[in-house]
């Protein structure tokens, strides 16, 4: 847990009306010191923590944040359980409601109070039962954080059809008036090169993506399989063209689109009785996810697009439960994430690869056909001993 020594210091300091450079004269530091502390730089010699809090008229506990750090830990159990309730088959919506409560009296401050918007809990919280005390919690949380976006994609989703209106009205803005829209078409006009760039590579790829999406935007809900088959040949033939510059085969940014779609045309595959081609294509998926879960330390990938260089893009290792279930045990799985430089160094996009995630993939029905090829089932096991699970930490 991040250590909030340097905030404390830098609060108690202004309650007791001290100035960086009076408190440095009462430690004997300098008072560039106090600037670090307190911007979490650096922290303090061991032994200058009792002179600290006694300068400061706190206790060492306080100083060194142990009430905060209680009560985040009791903040992080009230995420879990409301968790833990929400994926219930029979839920307790009463319970729901008392946890959403809570958490919006107590625990709004916390530095995971971004979980309930984003673990997947909207099946429980569109229940007409709970819905009043998430949409309150969606204000308290949004007076706090404005336009946070996963809050306002949930409520977008649960919100009842007569309120939906009024409260898009107030958290929204209009089409196209976007920070991040009003800034790329600012930087375009001025011709100002340096903060025009990153704008235009991070709108060049939500256009990519939205192509990469054909099925949200081609289809009808109802669409026929043919047209289905259509969308996901165009979506093939677009990644194609995106990835023109792609050296060879190796992990990029598009590792997931390249793996869903291998999936899709090894199922078309086996659908139009070519199983020999859908082994081939299921193989190359596999070697895929197996050279990803090579990754260790931090890599930067390629964007396989020259329009796109320059958007970087990290991808490493790390472990977290598939199904944010508080009580299942983590996978190892790779971590890639892009972070654009804006003014509160937002994460722009992520998004995790699982080996499990596969592996279920490849034992559903749509690979019956094959299911007892020996080759298949050799693709199966390679898949499997990517999957490394360890118990939650506590």
């Amino acid at each position: 847990m991040k250590l909030t020594i340097g905030e404390n210091i830098r609060n108690f300091r202004k309650k007791n009306d001290l100035t960086q450079e009076a408190l440095a004269d009462r430690l004997g530091v300098t008072y560039q010191s106090i600037s670090r502390w307190e911007n979490g730089t650096t922290y303090p010699d061991l032994e200058l923590i009792p002179a600290i809090a006694e300068v400061l008229a706190v206790t060492v506990d306080e100083l060194l944040g142990m009430p905060q750090i209680e009560k985040e830990k009791r903040a992080i159990e009230a995420f879990d359980e409301l968790r833990r309730e929400c994926i219930k088959r029979d839920y307790n919506a009463d319970k729901i409601v008392s946890l959403l409560r809570d958490i919006r009296r107590n625990f709004l401050d916390s530095g995971s109070a971004w979980r309930p918007w984003v673990e997947g809990n909207e099946r429980a919280f569109r229940d007409p039962k709970i819905l009043p005390e998430v949409r309150l919690l969606a204000e308290a949380y949004l007076e706090r954080n404005p336009m946070y976006p996963h809050t306002i994609i949930t409520m977008a989703e649960i919100e009842d059809e007569d309120k939906i209106e009024e409260f898009l009205s107030k958290h929204t803005t209009a089409f196209d008036c976007s920070k991040r829209a009003l800034l790329f078409k600012r930087y375009w006009l001025r011709g100002d090169a340096e903060r025009f760039e990153p704008e235009r590579r991070y709108q060049l790829y939500n256009a990519f993506s939205t192509l990469l999406s054909p099925h949200r935007y081609l289809l009808q809900l109802d669409e026929n399989n043919e047209h289905r088959a259509a969308a996901d040949k165009f979506m093939e033939t677009i990644l194609s063209l995106i990835r023109f510059d792609a050296a060879d085969n190796r992990p990029d940014i598009w590792i997931e689109d390249r793996m869903a779609l291998g999936i899709k045309s090894a199922v078309r595959s086996i659908s139009s009785g070519n199983h020999e081609e859908a082994l081939s294509q299921i193989e190359a998926v596999v070697k895929l996810l197996e050279e990803t879960m090579m990754i260790t330390d931090e890599v930067l990938l390629p964007t396989s697009n020259r329009f796109l260089d320059g958007m970087e893009w990290l991808a490493k290792e790390d472990w977290m439960d598939r199904d944010n279930n508080p009580d299942s045990p983590e996978e190892r799985m790779i971590f890639i994430i892009t972070q654009m430089n804006d003014n509160r160094g937002c994460f722009s996009r992520c998004y995790c690869i699982f080996p499990s995630k596969y592996y279920d993939v490849v034992n559903g029905k749509s690979f019956d056909l094959i299911r007892n090829h020996p080759d298949f089932e050799k693709l199966c096991e390679r898949v499997k001993a990517l999957i490394v699970t360890k118990p939650k930490e506590n």
